[in-house]
């Protein structure tokens, strides 16, 4: 490990200094970098040596604005992660302002200021540059580069040092008054958006007709778009109601902007646990009392996701071992088809191996080449007889391997694949999800059905 440098901060070396390595292209853009972001980022660098820093900056057009540190949750001299709900506050503070990510930083602690082998392994955000500084050397050295799409190669993009004099920087009022704003943001709770007027006294609340808090479901959704609707349909079959009000309320926050999941377990996609932590603050935000997604694979995600929230999300794997054995008591070896994510998670695996049950999955050829294609033809909108087919090709394999039940663990799966489809009793993962959901919600509207809960100056509070 080399010494660590002293605490200047050193212009970055001219690129004149340096020979780029072998691999590198040529330099084929530049960048206008301020002299306060660049020395923040050194200075960032420096601070958490021995370990790797990380960070996001943010641009206005082609112009970098501001700098955001991460913290590394790794703690590592040789890898970084930036915290999720981090990630999550920047990219909507950017939003906020009309800004997008340009580049995203981090440090070499010991070596070269050039991406490695992980570094592009790991260059998940379309678009932005890898800024890399190295401590390896007497001072510290900060280059940037553009990673190709495929992350296979990279070139260097020139750094243009602009100096900011200190009179032309923000007061520090004013950066002091943008602090207070995020803080305040972040700390004072969104205004109620359900019940009676806040304005109303207690007396005047209950008097008013407004009945007590229900119940709200938040569906995190849009993995893909048809099963999110599949799940709310189903939800509303699984309600017992004679009219409008006697539903249960629903939110659902449908973003299919969320990287595939598959992908990022199998082939180091695009991370989405920072937007499934968007959308889970989004709906918590709203008011739900508890979260259900719709996404099978997404479930393998969620010991990185419920820490980030208060509110409860209730798993899909949960409530389809559970109907398993409520249905299926003789039931002892489950038939699972899923995606390759899924399956390659040992999610299912472990949560019906601890209820006694064993897993079989199709082979490596019929996945391939049935389930998944099958699948991304659901997710593509198709509804095609040929799509249902090899479903049930799959199932029919699982059959003769000895499988006592078919557990449908994709969302897409039961939107083309029923039970009339195939012999062996078929658990529908998405059904029992909505069953799970809907017994939820009634049992807390049971619960609290004689104790309306009012605050000074008669603000309805929903319980959770």
């Amino acid at each position: 490990m080399p010494k660590r440098p002293d605490n200047r901060i050193p212009h970055t070396t001219p690129r004149g200094h340096h020979d780029a390595p072998e691999s590198l292209g040529a330099v084929s853009e530049s960048l206008l970098l301020p002299s306060d972001i660049r020395d923040d980022l050194i200075a960032h660098a420096l601070q958490e040596f021995p370990n790797e820093a990380c960070g996001l900056i943010a641009f206005e057009g082609d112009l970098p604005v501001r700098l955001t540190r991460g913290t590394n949750v790794l703690a590592s001299p040789t890898r970084y992660r930036m915290d999720d709900a981090e990630v999550v506050a920047a990219i909507e503070e950017m939003d906020r302002r009309g800004w997008w990510l340009g580049a995203i930083y981090h440090s070499h602690p010991s070596s070269a200021a050039v991406p490695s082998d992980t570094d592009l392994a790991e260059a998940n955000w379309p678009g932005a540059l890898m800024m890399i500084v190295s401590l390896a050397g007497d001072e510290p050295e900060l280059r940037a580069y553009r990673v190709s799409e495929d992350r296979s190669s990279y070139v260097e993009v020139a750094i243009e040092v602009q100096e900011v004099e200190v009179e032309a920087r923000p007061p520090v009022a004013r950066r002091l008054a943008d602090f207070a704003r995020v803080v305040v943001r972040r700390l004072l709770p969104e205004p109620e958006r359900f019940g009676p007027s806040p304005v109303a006294s207690g007396a005047e609340a209950l008097d008013s007709g407004v009945p007590t808090a229900r119940a709200v479901i938040g569906v995190l959704g849009g993995m893909g778009p048809a099963a999110t609707g599949d799940l709310f349909l189903k939800i509303i079959a699984e309600t017992p109601a004679e009219t409008d009000q006697d539903h249960i309320p629903v939110v659902i926050y449908s973003d299919p902007r969320v990287p595939d999941r598959t992908e990022a377990l199998l082939h180091g996609g695009e991370d989405p646990v920072p937007w499934l932590i968007h959308g889970a603050q989004q709906l918590e935000r709203m008011g739900v009392s508890f979260i259900v997604i719709p996404c099978n694979t997404a479930h393998a995600f969620l010991d990185r996701v419920q820490p980030h929230i208060k509110t409860p999300i209730i798993s899909i794997l949960e409530t389809a071992g559970a109907a398993i054995q409520a249905n299926h008591p003789s039931a002892r070896r489950v038939g699972l088809l899923a995606t390759d994510g899924t399956i390659a998670s040992g999610i299912y695996q472990e949560a019906l191996r601890k209820r006694g049950l064993d897993v079989i999955v199709p082979d490596e050829e019929l996945q391939e080449h049935c389930v998944m294609p099958a699948i991304r033809a659901v997710k593509a909108n198709s509804r095609h007889d040929s799509v249902r087919a090899r479903l049930v090709e799959a199932a029919e394999f699982l059959e003769k391997r000895g499988a006592h039940v078919i557990l449908a663990a994709c969302t897409e799966i039961p939107v083309i694949l029923s039970q009339q489809d195939i012999s062996l009793p078929l658990v529908d993962a998405t059904a029992e999800l909505a069953r799970g959901a809907v017994r939820e919600a009634l049992d807390r509207d049971a619960r609290n059905a004689e104790t309306p809960s009012l605050v000074s100056g008669g603000t309805w509070l929903r319980r959770r």
